[in-house]
């Protein structure tokens, strides 16, 4: 493997870490994919507004694609793409993401492919630039919500992060655009009993490493490098502390939904993550009931029009 890539360390059996340098956003990449409304779309205006969608653990899937359709269907551009496969790794088919892989090390990869594709898409002609959308799920929730920390308001008018662990880049000290914490209410996703949720969930600070790029936030006090032993904070405290600033945060929940409200319907599987003595068991329900994706998705679209006069 040559120096200059990024590549996987075995940490434990069967778990990895990256390590190395990360790819740069490259918009000729097989994996981009900017969908612009058909004729048929809804037309919010002469040039769409568009939505970056930043993926989650397991690279750009159901939950992902079925944003894409939607947001073209109302008459928003979308741009997604992989940066697993920006980074060179080939892991379609296999669990090396999903369940073998640390949340910084995805979430520094994610991070960096979406902070490039922010900048590049600000450059493009057929788009309303001035109406940028960031949404992001579970991994791709957490670097959406360090993105409303470094974006420009004049391009990005709002940032859905959704299902954001607490484990992983951080959490910024503050946030520069208007951002919405969604969650469904049954989200245990990686919890070690039912009731562990996402938003209430509490990691050590030794799994926290900072992204290139962005902005100050948890990881200078919680991280690898510092406190490992101390606990950080769950995203709800996070986003309460920022809420008592006055800064621009609001909590959506979603009744009958878990983990990607629109990753069809709610699935109560388990999964293990790593193997041999050291493999963790863990509950990981996903999607959420037809009412609640519809009711996320108009409620995305509600936002998106309320910035048009």
């Amino acid at each position: 493997m040559p120096p200059d890539v990024a590549k996987l360390v075995e940490i434990r059996p069967g778990f990895h870490r990256v390590v190395g340098p990360l790819a740069e956003f490259d918009p000729c990449h097989r994996s981009v994919q900017l969908s612009m409304p058909s004729f048929f779309s809804e037309k919010l205006a002469e040039r769409p507004p568009l939505m970056i969608i930043s993926h989650g653990g397991n690279g750009p899937g159901s939950a992902e694609q079925e944003m894409v359709r939607r947001m073209n269907g109302f008459g928003v551009a979308t741009l997604l793409f992989d940066a697993y496969e920006m980074n060179g790794f080939q892991y379609r088919g296999t669990s090396l993401f999903l369940t073998g892989t640390s949340n910084e090390s995805r979430q520094r990869m994610i991070f960096k492919a979406t902070l490039g594709a922010y900048h590049w898409i600000r450059q493009n002609t057929r788009i309303d630039t001035s109406r940028l959308f960031i949404h992001g799920l579970s991994n791709g929730g957490s670097v959406a919500l360090n993105m409303a920390a470094v974006v420009d308001p004049a391009y990005v008018r709002m940032v859905f992060a959704e299902g954001a662990p607490s484990a992983g880049i951080g959490m910024p000290d503050q946030i520069r655009v208007p951002l919405k914490m969604v969650f469904g209410k049954q989200d245990n996703y990686g919890g070690k009993t039912e009731d562990d949720l996402m938003h209430l969930r509490t990691d050590p600070c030794v799994v926290n490493q900072s992204a290139e790029g962005a902005a100050p936030g948890t990881t200078q006090s919680c991280s690898l490098r510092a406190n490992q032993t101390a606990q950080g904070l769950s995203p709800q405290q996070w986003g309460e502390q920022i809420k008592a600033l006055g800064q621009p945060l609001e909590f959506w929940f979603y009744e009958d939904a878990a983990h990607g409200l629109l990753a069809g319907p709610i699935n109560r599987g388990m999964r293990t993550y790593g193997s041999g003595p050291t493999a963790a068991r863990r509950y990981g329900w996903t999607g959420a009931s037809p009412d609640a994706a519809n009711r996320f998705a108009a409620d995305l679209i509600k936002q998106i029009k309320a910035t048009y006069p």
